[in-house]
Order: C-alpha cells, then sequence, then structure tokens
C-alpha cells in the first residue's frame, strides 16, 4: 500500500478520496488543511473516519515517507498549494489518480498530481499536464493537449487538437471544436459552444 494524503478538505477532496479508495492501493493518511483545525472529521467510509492531520507546514518535511495530491476544484489555488509545498520540499512526490472507471488510451500522457474523475473518456496522442482536473464524464478527443493546472468540470467534450492553456478552465457541459485554441488563464463558462480561438 502506498501512503497518501490529501491536500485541501472540502467538497472536491472526497470526490478525490472516493477515486483514491476505488483504487485499493493507498492508505490515507488523511487530510492536510491550513483553514481547518487538526483533528476535523471530515469523511466517514465503512465505518472508518478520516480526519485533518495538519497544517502544510506541519506535515510536509524533507523526509516524508508518503505522497500526495491537491484536492483543490480551483486552478489557481491548486498552484499556491504546489508552490507552498515544492518550498518546504522539492522533491516532495505527488501521485496522479485516474479513476478505474475510466477510459484512457495506451499513448496518452498524464502528468503528476492530476485526477481523472470516473466516467471521463481521454482518447489517443492527448497530453493532460500536471495538477490537472479532467472531470467526472468529460470526453477529451485525440491529441489534445492541456497544460498545468488546467481543467475540465463534469461533462465537457473536446474535439481534436484541443490546446487548454495553463491556469484555463472550461465549464460543466461545454463543447470545444476541433482544433481550438484556448490561452493561459482563461475560463470558459457552463454550457458554452467555443468555436474560435
Amino acid at each position: 500500500m502506498i501512503n497518501i494524503v490529501i491536500f485541501c478538505s472540502g467538497d472536491h477532496a472526497k470526490v478525490v478520496f472516493s477515486e483514491i479508495i476505488k483504487l485499493k492501493k493507498y492508505k490515507i493518511l488523511g487530510f492536510v488543511d491550513d483553514f481547518k483545525k487538526k483533528g476535523t472529521l471530515i469523511i466517514k467510509h465503512l465505518n472508518k473516519n478520516y480526519y485533518t492531520i495538519g497544517s502544510i507546514s506541519s506535515i510536509v518535511n524533507k523526509k516524508n515517507n508518503f505522497r500526495g495530491i491537491i484536492a483543490s476544484g480551483l486552478n489557481f489555488n491548486r498552484e499556491k498549494i504546489y508552490n507552498d509545498i515544492v518550498k518546504l520540499n522539492k522533491k516532495f512526490k505527488f501521485e496522479k489518480i485516474i479513476s478505474k472507471d475510466s477510459v484512457i488510451n495506451s499513448n496518452v500522457l498524464i502528468g503528476n498530481g492530476t485526477l481523472v474523475v470516473s466516467g471521463v473518456v481521454i482518447n489517443c496522442g492527448s497530453k493532460i499536464g500536471n495538477h490537472c482536473i479532467i472531470n467526472t464524464s468529460s470526453s477529451i478527443d485525440h491529441d489534445n493537449i492541456f497544460d498545468d493546472f488546467s481543467g475540465v468540470g463534469p461533462g465537457v467534450i473536446t474535439g481534436g487538437n484541443v490546446k487548454l492553456g495553463k491556469n484555463s478552465f472550461i465549464g460543466i457541459g461545454s463543447v470545444v471544436n476541433h482544433n481550438i485554441k484556448i490561452k493561459d488563464e482563461t475560463v470558459i463558462g457552463s454550457k458554452s459552444l467555443v468555436n474560435k480561438n
């Protein structure tokens, strides 16, 4: 079993928790949260309670025997937490969590710290960066490139050859046509049709 901690403890962290539990190869040590008191109950699963175990500065050090994933749904927040962690330990290991209920083509590359949720399909040639979120039942077609700290909400559909910039987000239920480029730090609202760069 691989020891893992979940950074953050809000609603999105519970989604991350549920995907980790299904993989049956991790021992979840708890949640790390700078804004909640140590020992706060976050979730109960199969008669076991999972709590906050401390703040980033109290947990992360150069001798960690666990890995982690940042469970904030906000791109900029994930990047900030990442920077706080690597200031304390440049060699800290981030785990990518890929749902066992997703379909990922064999030649897809997925970066460290990225979460792929249940029902997702990612087709051939796509490259998903570090610390991204591909949310529930999204369909990412061939040869997409998603930069670090980007993400898509539930039910997003992208055509082939879509480029999503760093810290950018595509809202729930949006559709992005083939060959579209979305620059860094862009937010696409829910239910949008993106047919221009």
